[in-house]
């Protein structure tokens, strides 16, 4: 791919980071919640009954991370927390009916916005961009754009004998 390419895939996907940023920021706390724990709820709610360890490969997360969301899940009465009684190390996760019902009210209101967001686009290209956006998400890793001409070593990357440390959410 050539470098203009690149540069304007860039710059389209900046936009849409922000744009979608905006969308977030104010609407991602209806409701009470943190977007990181609409997308725990989210995942509970497919699995109706999961564990911290299938949860925690779901969403892309170390356990103590999502322990620490599914604490201020629970705190709220949102989340049920049980020990696995056949393995007391497990533990059962689901939502509370409150928590079913803050999920549905977030899921109908997103629902509405990227109803309208999709129609607005040509329907011939509706599948082109359910493809594209597929694509894109399954192929997106951390750090990927550091790779190559940098030697990446347990979150810092060595370059020209200098070291850079990248944190997640840096770049782009």
């Amino acid at each position: 791919m050539d470098t203009l390419a690149v540069q304007q895939f860039r710059k389209n996907l900046r936009k849409l980071e922000r744009k979608l940023a905006v969308q977030l920021e104010g609407n991602s706390l209806c409701c009470s919640v943190t977007m990181a724990q609409y997308h725990t709820l989210l995942a509970i709610a497919e699995k109706r009954l999961t564990t911290v360890t299938e949860l925690a490969t779901e969403l892309e997360l170390d356990k103590s991370t999502l322990s620490r969301t599914l604490d201020g899940l629970v705190a709220v009465g949102l989340v049920n927390r049980e020990t696995n009684s056949c393995n007391r190390r497990s533990q059962h996760i689901s939502l509370t009916s409150q928590g079913e019902t803050v999920t549905a009210g977030i899921n109908e209101q997103w629902n509405r916005y990227f109803e309208s967001l999709f129609a607005r686009i040509p329907e011939p290209k509706h599948q082109a961009v359910l493809e594209g956006i597929a694509i894109l998400s399954g192929t997106i890793a951390p750090l990927e754009c550091c790779y190559g001409a940098n030697e990446y070593h347990d979150g810092e990357i060595e370059e020209n004998s200098e070291k850079i440390t990248v944190k997640k959410g840096e770049g782009s």
